[in-house]
């Protein structure tokens, strides 16, 4: 046999070997990093409104920043104090409905609302209130639904506070005593496209409808502790401290990832997420990763 020949046939006949490999590694869920940016002192939340615009809560540094879909600086408002424009650990932020940036200013016990610009324009507080119902302290989680209702996860009282378009306190669920639907930690929240409300929680997220009746929970047996969570693209995204998971929203599990199973990433801890349009892009200790996802 000619030594053309003989290549051409070990060639082919490695190709036929590997074929049914190849082919099995392509149909695994995978992210592969597209861009990293940004330099943060532990930020706690993230969030991308319809533009693309991407927000980041730098909790150390008591600063919310704005970067365009590529990463790029686009404003930033900010700095230690109790004033409008200041924050003091700010642990979340949602700017998901395009119009206004909600941020949980936490150690102000506020939820400051911000117009596209960075100006302020309304404060959110009843840490003064002398109705326990309607009272909430350290703010770690907000969402907004698409109805305008917000979303609140109250750190000090336990349980999750729903306040309406009118910015009256309408009702607070997962409280003590809810039985399954009694929250233990809860640290972030969500609202789902049937508005649905997810809220990590110690072990678990605890699913919710827009009313606060308990539904569901999904993950018990696989998440610990879970802090940062995100909607999109018909996915859950959970941030569990060194592992990043990634459930259907009938809470099947669909990918799992550590800190180095994304290509071209070397990822410590996943503290939030955001999803979009074929995109994750996780906010680590110091930066955002963006990254590709074929699931």
């Amino acid at each position: 046999m000619k030594l053309n020949t003989l290549v051409r046939y070990s060639i082919t006949a490695l190709s036929i070997i590997a074929a049914p490999f190849l082919t099995s590694f392509q149909g695994l869920p995978s992210l592969v990093r597209d861009f990293s940016f940004g330099r943060f002192n532990n930020p706690m939340g993230i969030s991308i409104d319809p533009s693309g615009s991407i927000y980041v809560a730098d909790t150390g540094d008591d600063m919310l920043y704005r970067f365009s879909s590529t990463g790029d600086s686009t404003g930033e408002v900010g700095g230690y104090g109790w004033g409008e424009t200041q924050f003091d650990m700010p642990y979340d932020v949602c700017a998901t409905n395009g119009v206004e940036i909600y941020v949980a200013d936490y150690n102000n016990n506020r939820i400051e609302r911000f117009d596209r610009t960075l100006a302020n324009v309304a404060t959110l507080s009843t840490d003064q209130s002398n109705d326990d119902s309607k009272r909430f302290g350290y703010p770690s989680g907000v969402a907004v639904s698409r109805l305008g209702d917000l979303f609140i996860c109250d750190d000090e009282n336990v349980r999750v506070m729903k306040v309406n378009t009118f910015s009256t306190v309408e009702r607070t669920f997962g409280g003590y005593g809810e039985g399954p639907g009694t929250l233990t930690m809860p640290r972030q929240v969500d609202v789902g496209p049937g508005d649905e409300v997810f809220v990590s929680d110690r072990g678990r997220v605890a699913l919710y409808d827009n009313f606060g009746n308990y539904i569901g929970e999904i993950g018990e047996g696989i998440l610990h502790n879970p802090s940062g969570i995100g909607i999109g693209d018909g996915k859950l995204g959970v941030c569990d401290s060194d592992t990043l998971y990634f459930f259907k929203l009938d809470g099947t599990l669909i990918a799992k990832f550590s800190g180095s199973d994304i290509f071209g990433a070397q990822i410590k801890q996943f503290d939030d997420i955001s999803i979009s349009a074929g995109r994750v892009y996780i906010l680590t200790g110091k930066d955002v990763v963006v990254a590709k996802s074929n699931f």
